[in-house]
């Protein structure tokens, strides 16, 4: 078993140091999107957009200029969305219809409903096939789907409450959380099958996920910690303390960060040093009820969704990196 130190100090602002220069993230703006609870967020870097799962719909966000542009209807307990360029579609989880919706991304009209297992949740375009696939939160099932042909070539069978699921491209592998089994499922895309299953402890529950593809580095967002696996072994080697209600974690590959967004209304960030050394460099305060989260790569700009089944005033909370002068010399 390899020995890996995780270097944590915990800073109370939102300041994040790096070799003597400092970055703020800042609040920028409020969006308001009423209509309820929200789920996952994923950012288009392509088209510009975002796709924001929020209550019976898919809210269609214009990145650049922080406004909802359009909306995907009858998306009955919406939790995910993701859109394929190349084949000119866009699918989304619909968890109270059991059902993969497919959806033109010109018109937002949508086109046809597939059937998963039981309560759809994350989706994931899976490069490796060239397929969408469903993670099924109740049935512990991924429903893979053909985005071309929109046939369903596999049903995996990997157990537990499934969350959301990261792709390791260069590996051809696919990794699934299992949240009340507190192990992450690795998967091997073409084959359609489980190969391993990493055990979590001491983490547990695990949800939001996130990759550092160069390293091979996964990130859990679990009940209060962060647990951080190395894929070439399945061992956790890091464990940071996060906050409470943990459900998205997004990774700045340019930047070597980590963000885990939790419900408590706070943000941690983890820097990765390198691939064994880990510190938690900063906490940014959100909005309680601020639970998932986007990362847009162009702008670094995080997005934070805040809102609940009862709230008319939901909205999107929009924070933007502020470069600081470095400190003079004495």
């Amino acid at each position: 078993m390899n020995t890996i130190q995780a270097c944590i100090s915990l800073l109370t602002a939102a300041a994040l140091s790096f070799a003597g220069d400092s970055v703020n993230y800042k609040k920028e703006r409020e969006v308001p999107m009423p209509g309820g609870s929200f789920d996952y967020l994923n950012v288009d870097t392509a088209s510009r957009r975002m796709y924001v799962a929020h209550s019976t719909k898919i809210d269609v966000v214009d990145l650049d200029k922080s406004e909802k542009i359009g909306e995907v209807e009858g998306v009955e307990g919406a939790h995910g969305a993701t859109v394929v360029a190349e084949f000119k579609r866009g699918f989304a989880t619909a968890g109270r219809k059991n059902m993969l919706i497919v959806f033109d991304p010109v018109t937002l009209k949508v086109t046809k409903e597939i059937p998963t297992g039981t309560g759809p949740d994350a989706i994931l375009y899976v490069t490796t096939t060239k397929e969408v696939w469903s993670m099924n939160h109740r049935a512990g099932t991924i429903t893979c789907v053909d985005a071309s042909t929109l046939e369903v070539k596999s049903t995996i069978e990997v157990g537990g409450m499934l969350e959301f699921a990261a792709e390791h491209v260069s590996k051809g592998m696919v990794y699934v959380n299992s949240e009340d089994k507190n192990f992450i499922a690795q998967i091997d895309a073409k084959k359609h099958a489980v190969v391993s299953k990493f055990a979590l402890a001491p983490c547990e529950a695990p949800t939001g996920l996130a990759i550092d593809e160069k390293n091979g580095i996964l990130f859990a967002g679990c009940d209060q910690k962060l647990a951080i696996v190395d894929t070439a072994n399945g061992k956790v080697v890091a464990t940071p303390e996060i906050g409470k209600g943990c459900d998205a974690v997004v990774f700045d590959a340019e930047r070597m960060l980590a963000f885990a967004s939790c419900g408590d209304g706070t943000t941690a960030v983890v820097k990765e040093v390198d691939p064994k050394k880990f510190e938690i460099v900063g906490k940014i305060e959100t909005a309680r009820g601020a639970k998932t989260c986007a990362f847009d790569p162009k702008t670094r700009k995080l997005w934070f969704p805040q809102g609940s089944r009862t709230d008319t005033g939901s909205k999107l909370l929009v924070f933007a990196p502020e470069e600081a002068k470095k400190p003079e010399k004495q």
